[in-house]
């Protein structure tokens, strides 16, 4: 009788996951479940060696988590972006007042519009290794 049990929940547990519909991207992947809730937010930041003006950070963001990394530039500086990753993996560019860089591209490339700090955040609909490349001169 326990038996009978486990697998009735078993089979409601597949059916609730089912009805659970996909984070954005669809296609022919049904099988993804999306996050119960926002994605955790894990706080990173670019650090430049003395004298470089290049940082490259290899890592991997899982399934419901984002990396937020942050850095400090100056107005007039240029700044180049890239994110090699997985089709299903985007990187959002945000200004230190807010404003939109770059919203879920891969690459990204000029002026600074203001000083302060920059945040950079890559999110994925899968868990994904991926590079990510930023230069300020």
């Amino acid at each position: 009788m326990g038996r009978i049990l486990r697998i009735i929940a078993f089979a409601g547990c597949l059916a609730s996951t089912a009805a659970i519909p996909a984070k954005s991207g669809g296609g022919a992947a049904g099988a993804r479940v999306q996050c119960p809730r926002a994605d955790r937010v894990i706080p990173k930041t670019i650090r430049f060696g003395r004298g470089r003006t290049t940082a490259v950070i290899k890592d991997t963001v899982r399934l419901c988590t984002s990396h937020e990394y942050t850095l400090r530039a100056r107005a007039g500086q240029t700044m180049s972006v890239n994110l090699a990753a997985g089709n299903r993996t985007g990187l959002t560019l945000m200004s230190p007042s807010g404003e939109p860089l770059l919203d879920g591209g891969k690459d990204w490339s000029g002026d600074l519009p203001e000083d302060g700090r920059y945040t950079l955040q890559i999110g994925t609909d899968a868990t994904a290794a991926y590079t990510l490349e930023v230069t300020i001169r």
